[in-house]
């Protein structure tokens, strides 16, 4: 007999067991026929920007199906006409559920998104969605008969007791990622109770792995460092951090002045809470935002961790007019011989990839010479356009007699700093994709040395078929 469960309280996201990479959701979905149904998941969890992951409409008799991408199990939105639910999806599954009719008299305004429950059909106890489930009641059990101890002094050991029975009752669950989603839904509520932050912190983040893509985890690292780059610039012991964005405008500065602060010894924890700093403080008077932008697209360059590269470029999205799916500026440039051209014009229809650089900048010069590489794979498909901002044209055009192998559109921005300025060019490289009807596909896109292969084989794939 299959069980219906209710995915709301806990989501989290899990590694791949199977081969296959897409995921069936389908069902019934009452009062919507006609209508569009889209499944959504978060690119990260610190700006939380929003992904379509695939989307159908709804048959007249209310059913629907749509099948997506999911190389790993992920926590996604099922949304139509305001109405949104969670679940999760599995490379490999075929996932049965009920999207709820709108309730009129609970949620009145037609304008504003509404979150609902969704029913899900399983009979299988692997599944996520049934383990996060039995999860919930039990805990919603517990929570019945021990809040009243939540407010005392001995909250904690009710709580650790907790923990720990719940470890033993799942301990037939072979998932590495079941684990850290319990555990740390767990620590949230430790944490906001009577746990000290330096206990917090030393048992769960002190020699512990970053799980980007845990729902659970990422709420108590949200939760735990909120406003943490803030606060601790206004202390001595973190007295570097202004200085580093207001005057510096360093990436490394910033993450040496936040070296000797708690928990900041691993570096990749450190620059995670950097760029959540970042994308906390940009509104904040006491920073320069435009600084705050470029030492976040420094990062979306310089990070060793793709993860951070794509925050980073997901902050400059979130705060500019770059975002994906928004016209892409329109702008001139010359060409080697001094003619005019409009680039975006001239490959109208055309997928391009546009990617800004310097002749004295190395990190410039080495992406560029890795993407002559992919120009070579890729070229049929993608229209690779390499805008120069040297400050010398001359050395410009020595730098291109000089290599001659890289390949591409070479074009200067004629000193034109309304480009810079429209394309957020406070740092170089910077790369974008913008597809055939002049709208970004990807705002910034990674570095050709980084992910940026992985978009280009998808268009390629959309091309050919």
């Amino acid at each position: 007999m299959k069980q219906i469960i209710s995915a709301f309280l806990l989501i989290i996201t899990f590694p791949v067991f199977s081969q296959e990479k897409t995921c069936t959701i389908f069902g019934f979905a009452p009062g919507r026929e006609g209508a569009v149904l889209g499944i959504y998941s978060y690119d990260d969890y610190i700006t939380l920007t929003e992904i379509k992951l695939g989307e159908t409409i709804v048959g007249d008799s209310g059913k629907f199906s749509v099948t997506f991408e999911a190389p790993e199990i992920t926590k996604v939105m099922i949304r139509s006409q305001k109405l949104i639910g969670f679940l999760y999806a599995e490379p490999g599954r075929k996932i049965e559920v009920e999207f709820p009719e709108r309730d009129p008299k609970a949620m009145v305004n037609p304008d504003v998104e509404y979150t609902t429950d969704v029913s899900i059909y399983t009979e299988d106890s692997t599944d996520m969605n049934f383990l996060a489930s039995d999860f919930n009641r039990k805990f919603y059990k517990w929570w019945g008969q021990n809040y009243i101890h939540l407010v005392s002094k001995d909250s904690m050991m009710v709580l650790d007791s907790f923990a720990v029975r719940m470890k033993r009752h799942y301990h037939w669950v072979k998932n590495p990622y079941f684990k850290p989603w319990m555990e740390y839904g767990i620590a949230a509520m430790q944490d906001a109770t009577l746990r000290s932050p330096l206990k917090s912190g030393t048992i769960y983040l002190t020699g512990r792995k970053i799980h980007y893509h845990n729902s659970e985890y990422m709420a108590f690292f949200n939760s735990f460092f909120k406003d943490y780059l803030y606060k601790w610039s206004l202390r001595k012991e973190g007295s570097g951090i202004m200085y580093a964005i207001n005057e510096m405008i360093s990436y490394d500065s910033l993450l040496g002045a936040m070296k000797n602060l708690p928990w900041m010894k691993n570096d990749s924890l450190r620059e995670m809470v950097m760029l959540k700093g970042l994308f906390e403080v940009y509104d904040n008077p006491a920073f320069n935002s435009r600084n705050v932008l470029a030492i976040a697209q420094l990062a979306s360059i310089r990070s060793p961790v793709a993860e951070h590269r794509r925050i980073a470029r997901n902050i400059v999205s979130f705060y500019t007019w770059l975002k994906k799916g928004s016209a892409a500026p329109a702008f001139t440039t010359i060409d080697r011989k001094g003619a005019a051209v409009d680039p975006l014009l001239a490959n109208r229809g055309k997928y391009i990839y546009l990617f800004f650089y310097s002749t004295t900048n190395p990190s410039s010069v080495s992406e560029l010479r890795y993407s002559s590489g992919l120009q070579k794979k890729y070229g049929k498909s993608i229209t690779f356009i390499n805008v120069s901002v040297d400050a010398d044209t001359l050395a410009w055009k020595k730098f291109l007699l000089a290599n001659p192998k890289i390949s591409g559109t070479m074009l200067h921005y004629d000193f034109k700093q309304k480009t810079k300025d429209d394309f957020k060019l406070y740092t170089v490289p910077a790369g974008f994709i913008i597809d055939p009807d002049g709208k970004f596909y990807l705002s910034p896109a990674d570095n050709p040395s980084g992910d940026l292969e992985a978009a280009f084989a998808k268009i390629a794939t959309l091309k050919g078929k």
